[in-house]
């Protein structure tokens, strides 16, 4: 999978767990019938914290995850090299053998 992919996988999960805070946010007003004006601001205020609070953590998350991508690839790169320069001195070590045969 892209690393591309998991990013905005990971961003679409928290943003949905977002919606779904807000929308039971907004449920919850919508049955409070008898709510005063004041009442329905505060929870809307509250609402709006509530998502401006998750937002910052999706946003850290992702930048979390964004670094231990690039940390990941920068290993995947090394230990390439690494099996590269084996599989070289595995293959001078073979035709060295097949010379002393």
């Amino acid at each position: 999978m892209h690393t591309g992919d998991v990013a905005l996988r990971l961003s679409a999960v928290f943003a949905v767990a977002g919606f779904i805070t807000m929308a039971a946010g907004v449920y919850e007003l919508d049955r409070r019938e008898k709510s005063t004006s004041e009442t329905v601001t505060a929870n809307l205020t509250g609402i709006e914290q509530r998502v401006g609070i998750l937002s910052e953590q999706i946003r850290i998350l992702n930048d979390q995850n964004t670094r231990q991508i690039s940390t990941n690839e920068r290993q995947l790169r090394s230990l390439d090299g690494q099996i590269q320069a084996l599989e070289l001195r595995l293959n001078e070590l073979e035709d060295h053998l097949r010379v002393h045969r």
